[in-house]
């Protein structure tokens, strides 16, 4: 039975029965309701900003995880960075100095990528955060390392063309020192022993006695071997690179035209055939068809104060 509520009337002396009206009851009711709705979402909102969901825990933890995986990664990005840049450095100041090639500008190596890795890096740049950052770095890392392999192949192509020169350069003396009487140094205009009359010399004369070995003074292949007016024998030997060597008044041949020579080989002998005087060779060297002096290409073992006297 319901609890029945009473109030005292002084009018009539007596307690009189409290009946609720409706509009009274909800009133009462809608503001218990809203007191109770508001309660709970400030009770709502400070259990959430002090308490966090089973869900929200693993996600926190997973992501801890994936940030100290990727800082590892990330660091490992910059070692591989750096170990590039110091070849890259290498590159320039070493290698290409060395082989007297020009440095790739810095332009060319930190130019950016493209393909998909553009598209996807400025469609997405927003949303990706550090990823993005990474991402970038590493398609420039992916760039340099292609420029890289490509400058590497180009010296040694360069590399393999500076040997291959170096072996075809002129640079060895054509008579053994051992058996060389006397080096007549003398390099332009003289006074010619039989002609008598001043003419050009455009090379050296190398006294030595009859029938010793001559030489190739790099590699090469015989354009000529033929007897050939004042020469009298002489071997044309072309050694690429604008480079010929020539090889005069000869007592007889070791090669024939088109024979493939090495620095070294032997290729003929001593003599005296045509405008000579005595057993000599007669060696010139040529650079893009000009006359130059051997002197500077000869590699012997004279002494550096012999070389220097006969430079003089």
């Amino acid at each position: 039975m319901p609890k029945i509520r009473y109030r005292y009337n002084p009018e009539t002396c007596a307690y009189e029965p409290i009946f609720s009206n409706g509009k009274k009851l909800a009133k009462k009711s809608g503001v218990f309701v809203g007191i109770a709705v508001a309660m709970a979402l400030v009770s709502l909102a400070w259990y959430n900003r002090n308490f966090q969901s089973w869900d929200e825990k693993i996600l926190l933890q997973k992501n801890a995880v994936i940030r100290a995986d990727w800082e590892i990664l990330q660091e490992r990005v910059n070692i591989a960075s750096a170990r590039l840049a110091h070849i890259e450095s290498n590159d320039d100041e070493n290698y290409r100095l060395l082989l007297d090639m020009p440095r790739l500008d810095n332009s060319i190596r930190n130019g950016g990528s493209g393909g998909h890795e553009h598209y996807f890096l400025t469609t997405n740049e927003k949303k990706l955060g550090l990823i993005g950052e990474a991402y970038k770095q590493l398609a420039k890392i992916n760039n340099r390392l292609a420029v890289e392999q490509q400058s590497l192949q180009d010296i040694e192509k360069e590399i393999q063309l500076k040997e291959e020169m170096e072996v075809t350069r002129p640079a060895m003396q054509p008579i053994d020192n051992r058996q060389l009487t006397r080096l007549n140094s003398i390099f332009g205009l003289r006074m010619h022993p039989i002609l008598n009359y001043i003419r050009p010399h455009n090379g050296l004369d190398l006294t030595a006695p009859y029938g010793t070995p001559v030489y190739a003074s790099g590699n090469g292949y015989v354009t000529n071997a033929q007897l050939r007016g004042g020469y009298g024998n002489v071997i044309f030997v072309n050694h690429g690179f604008g480079f010929e060597t020539r090889y005069a008044h000869l007592s007889k041949y070791n090669v024939i035209e088109g024979q493939r020579v090495k620095r070294g080989d032997l290729i003929g002998f001593v003599g005296s055939t045509g405008l000579a005087t005595t057993s000599h060779l007669h060696y010139e060297v040529l650079y893009n068809g000009k006359f130059i002096n051997p002197l500077k290409f000869l590699y012997s073992d004279m002494k550096q104060e012999e070389y220097n006297k006969l430079l003089h």
